[in-house]
């Protein structure tokens, strides 16, 4: 039915689910610190991760048979492979045989595939999912590999038991796909399967690899956190809600996480990683470390922690250089302000006091000037013939008081000063009197 047509999910039949104990070191090492160029969203794709020793049949009950005497050879051959680990590699004419070619690409492909060669792995699991019929139903594997299991390790220390089916198939497809940058790929094949719990995790995990936050909540909406899978899903949905900077909501997601010690602890020791992850995010530099610091207190030997833990001090540091140095520029910009208004409030009282001495200046020497003016007394202008010697004018020349000629006889001259036409010589001085006419 697959993802896009199925709302339910379902426990996939045969596979156990464990957490591994190397899975928290890997989320140290993602730490975002603020301020720094390290970043907490997974890289696109993943470098070749360690994976279990082999897959392995567990022991053969005595009772399954052995290939007869009679048996095709590449039945032997196969078997040889597979179950009795007698030859290191398979024969290119079983790769080739209708019936045991199909076991065969399946064996081959998980054989690759923890070897880390992932093309190759590709390869054969491809061959080995469109064969004629479902790998369960090979004969080959019906006979012989009953109770065959391969451990999986999955979104960074899951590792999923898995039968030899072709969901399981699918899913160390998927995983070979996306340690070759090939997500969109994987994300092809595990949307065809039926959804169940591993599926959904690994799908999961390829829509946050890709950063598609929006899908990553819509595949984990609603799903109960009771098992340690759905708690890593309940972490992987945490992520989704940082990444879209919805805080609350990523600790709401992790809470009964890290409220108890009902999971295991490498799952407890996540949960406080991405939670230091969120406070980080929050510039709350002393709550990120404390969740480090509770990892150390239940085990000092996870690694990456106090690398961590180092890194987010370095930031604090940082930051509060940065915060010592944004409050001194704030401070010089407030003085510098202060100091412009100083100087304009001083600039405008020399200018006023500029004006204002101008304005006295030119008052002074507006009064100078009228000081400066000669004054006349008001006087009687006499337009008759009167006046001294019956008003005539004397025939001699009108006094000249520069030269000290002062000798002349009383009467009417010339004004000396050109504002009337004639001016009284009193003997001594130039009068007031002014006559307009002889």
């Amino acid at each position: 039915m697959g993802f896009k047509k199925s709302t339910s999910i379902k426990v996939m039949p045969g596979v156990t689910v464990r957490v591994s104990t190397t899975g928290v070191s890997a989320y140290a090492g993602r730490t975002k610190v603020a301020g720094t160029s390290s970043s907490s969203r997974r890289p696109a794709a993943r470098t070749a991760p360690q994976r279990r020793a082999a897959p392995v049949a567990p022991p053969r009950p005595t009772s399954l048979p052995k290939p007869g005497l009679l048996a095709p050879k590449e039945e032997k051959a196969l078997y040889a492979y597979a179950v009795s680990g007698q030859t290191p590699g398979l024969d290119g004419l079983v790769l080739q045989h209708p019936v045991y070619g199909h076991a065969a690409a399946a064996l081959l492909g998980l054989q690759q595939f923890r070897e880390g060669n992932y093309e190759a792995a590709a390869l054969q699991l491809r061959s080995a999912i469109h064969g004629p019929a479902p790998i369960e139903t090979n004969p080959f594997v019906l006979k012989y590999l009953p109770g065959f299991t391969y451990d999986l390790e999955i979104a960074g220390g899951v590792i999923v038991c898995l039968p030899l089916t072709g969901a399981a198939l699918t899913l160390v497809l998927a995983e070979a796909l996306q340690s070759l940058h090939r997500g969109d790929e994987a994300i092809h094949y595990v949307e065809q399967l039926d959804p169940t719990y591993p599926a959904l995790l690994s799908l999961t995990e390829l829509y946050s690899d890709r950063g598609d936050w929006d899908e990553v909540l819509r595949l984990t909406d609603r799903v109960p956190v009771d098992s340690e899978v759905t708690a890593l899903l309940a972490i992987l949905r945490s992520q989704a809600h940082l990444e879209l900077g919805q805080l609350v909501a990523a600790k709401e997601c992790i809470k009964p996480l890290t409220a108890s010690k009902k999971y295991s602890e490498n799952i407890r020791f996540k949960a406080l990683v991405h939670r230091s992850n969120i406070s980080l995010q929050e510039k709350a530099y002393g709550r990120a470390v404390a969740d480090l610091e509770k990892i150390l207190a239940e085990n000092s030997q996870v690694q990456g922690i106090r690398e961590a833990i180092a890194e987010i001090n370095r930031a604090r540091l940082e930051a509060d250089r940065q915060k010592a140095d944004a409050a001194a520029q704030k401070a010089a910009e407030a003085q510098r302000l202060r100091e412009d208004k100083a100087a304009e409030a001083q600039r405008q009282r020399e200018a006023k006091a500029a004006q204002a001495q101008r304005a006295r200046e030119e008052k002074a020497a507006a009064k100078l000037a009228q000081k400066a003016t000669p004054v006349i007394q008001t006087g009687v202008i006499s337009l008759s013939d009167d006046g001294a010697d019956n008003g005539e004018i004397p025939e001699a020349s009108a006094p000249d008081s520069q030269a000290g000629n002062t000798d002349k006889i009383p009467g009417f001259y010339p004004d000396p000063e050109g504002i009337a036409p004639f001016r009284y010589w009193d003997g001594h001085s130039w009068t007031s009197r002014v006559r307009m006419t002889q």
